[in-house]
Order: C-alpha cells, then structure tokens, then sequence
C-alpha cells in the first residue's frame, strides 16, 4: 500500500468516525462536523476530559485545537493513535471531541499540502499539479479574460505570484480573478482518456493584493506577491495547495525541480492548450550572473543576498506567459514549491542561460506573516 492509498484510508477513517487510541482501532477521533466546540485557551491543556484528559502542554507556535479544525495532523493523529501514543492530544471537549497540538500558521493549520490525487510514476496529466493557477486580467469594455501570468495555491485564498504580475499593467485590462482547476484551456470541464472528469475551471474573484513593499515596479528584487481572493477555494481532485520550502538545505546544484504553466516552451513553436511543464536543474549563482550582470536587472539598491535563485540552461528553458509560475520539487511524494518565475533572457531556452527565480525559502516568513487567517 503506497502513501497516498494509506493516507486516503485513514481519511476516509477518519470522516467516518474512526479511530479508537485505547483500543488500536480505527473507531473514535471522529469528529461531528454539527458539534459546537467551546474555544480553549491558547498554549493550555483542556482540564477534566475522560480518555483525552492529558497534561500536554502544546510548544510555542502550537495551539490547543479541535481536531476537526487542524486537518494537517490528521495523518500523524491517526498513525501515533494506532500504536496509542497520545502525545498529540492536549484535551477534549465534553463530549470527547479530541484536542490537539496545532500549528498557529493558517498555512499549516488547516491544510495538507503538496499532494495530489492522481497516481503515476510517469503520469503528467489532469491533476498531477492540481495548484497551479491562471491569473486573470479582464478588460474592462468587452469583459473578456487574459492570463498572462501563473500562481500557485498556498491557502484557500491565497495565491502566491510574482509582484510583476500583480502590478502588470495590461492594456484595457484590469486584475481581477484567479482561475483555478485548470488543465485544458481549451476544453471545460477537462477530463482525462479514462474518462475521468474533473469539476469545471472556477475564476475567483481577487479582494486585494499584497506587495512585498520593497519591490519597485520595473526592478526585480522583492518580486513576490500575494493575492487574496474574496471567497475560499474547494479544493478538489484539479485543485490543492502546494507547501513551501523553508530551508536550503537541500536544494543544492544539479538538484532537479519542475516548472509548470500555459506560457510559450523553447521548445516548442507556440503555446499549448494544455498546461505545460519543463524539468530543470538548480544552478549556480555565478552562472545567472555572467548572463545578467551587464543588463543591470541584479544590481539595485534593494538588492539582498539570497533572495533569487537560478535554475535552467540545459538548452531548453520556458518563455512568455509563465512569469509568476511556481519552480517546485518532490521529495516522498510531496511537492514543495522553491522559487517563483521571475524573469529570463531574450534568448529564451539558449545553452547555458538558465531564468531567474524569487526564492520562497527567502521570503517564507514574510509569506506566512502576511497570509489571512481562514
């Protein structure tokens, strides 16, 4: 049994009412969804609470929460429960809804992320990177859409891009939406050759956007940008967010990473309908800098050391249309995202002229600190 088959079985168990730590069985975790929970205290242990009366106390950065409202710990729940280890558990309510230890971060609290639902060793089709997104620009006579940009799902309601998309200013167009469970632009809804069918393309409408504030528009240092969408995503089989890379530690030259989107391929003689994906290796520093030094685009005062990365160069590279994409990899069968498509060469695909990528290990706090709460 693979990961995601263990993982969707103790989902499964668990939204079914399953899970029963004193015994090691699936049978009692289960939450009501119609149950009223009182709020607990932050960083406390809930007092006088049967089976779940434990005296952990959750560590910093932790809270005290219904389980039900922390789905990220369900899969650790269930597998530390099964061997009865309560560790987890910081109380219950009355009527033994299970408490636990819950990341405070809304990016880590309310979801499971870098997932998806479609298996395949060599499968790239209908939802094999279900959060990438299309930025949408509407004009604003005829109402028609452009997406000249990409983002990725962070949260229900964010999406993570580039500040240059954010503030791109398209003629007659405005920024209004984000299009999510996307894979054929040409079909809706799209379906794979089974004749699975994914539920239909859904464009969000954009409340607000927050840019780094030190990104100046025409430069390309701080090129990050969130944007928060008026109503939260269902995330679906086409639709899920991705996880964010917290450290470098891994991610080191000649490491592999993906980019995806429905921009232009070098490879290719025009763009595709379906969305487009291109393998690339991490490369060093030095490299982006004998191919842009003499342009002036890495030399500003607002330049900070580590905030871009570099990937590409191997004669292939992608073009228009995927600035803002996410640069991703996937280790254990999580995809965790590691750069953000900033800006390339005119000479697009050419041997040893690697892109330019925003590094989400840089800016990851700034990220998490300026994400909403759901």
């Amino acid at each position: 049994m693979n990961l995601l088959q263990i993982f969707t079985f103790l989902f499964i168990a668990f939204m079914m009412k399953a899970i029963n730590c004193e015994e090691g069985t699936l049978e009692k975790l289960t939450i009501s969804g119609a149950s009223r929970v009182e709020p607990v205290p932050q960083g406390r242990s809930y007092a006088n609470r049967g089976y779940y009366d434990v005296t952990t106390e959750c560590s910093v950065g932790t809270e005290c929460t219904p389980l039900q409202h922390c789905t990220t710990m369900v899969y650790e729940v269930a597998k530390m429960c099964y061997y009865g280890d309560k560790s987890f558990f910081c109380g219950a309510s009355g009527d033994e809804v299970p408490y636990v230890c819950c990341p405070s971060n809304p990016l880590e609290k309310n979801q499971i992320c870098g997932r998806t639902l479609v298996q395949g060793q060599f499968y790239r089709g209908l939802g094999t990177y279900p959060f990438i997104a299309r930025v949408g620009f509407k004009h604003i006579n005829t109402g028609g859409f452009a997406y000249p940009c990409v983002g990725s799902i962070i949260a229900r309601r964010v999406i993570l891009t580039a500040a240059h998309c954010a503030l791109a200013k398209a003629e007659g167009h405005r920024l209004s939406s984000v299009r999510v469970g996307e894979y054929d632009t040409s079909t809706d809804p799209d379906c794979a050759s089974t004749g699975f069918c994914a539920p239909r393309s859904i464009n969000h409408a954009i409340s607000h956007v927050i840019v780094h504030p030190d990104y100046k528009q025409g430069q390309y240092h701080h090129d990050i940008a969130l944007l928060i969408l008026k109503t939260p995503l269902n995330y679906s089989v086409a639709t899920q967010p991705i996880c964010l890379q917290k450290t470098r530690a891994n991610l080191v030259v000649g490491k592999r990473a993906t980019i995806a989107g429905w921009g232009k391929v070098s490879t290719s003689s025009m763009r595709q309908p379906e969305m487009s994906y291109l393998d690339v290796p991490l490369t060093s520093w030095d490299l982006c800098l004998r191919n842009y030094a003499n342009t002036g685009a890495l030399e500003s005062p607002g330049s900070i050391d580590g905030q871009w990365m570099c990937a590409g160069g191997e004669g292939k590279d992608v073009c228009q249309g995927f600035g803002g994409a996410p640069l991703f990899t996937q280790e254990n069968g999580i995809f965790s995202q590691v750069g953000i498509m900033s800006f390339g060469s005119d000479n697009c695909g050419g041997l040893r002229v690697p892109s330019v990528y925003t590094s989400v290990t840089h800016f990851v706090d700034w990220i998490q600190d300026n994400t909403p709460t759901e």
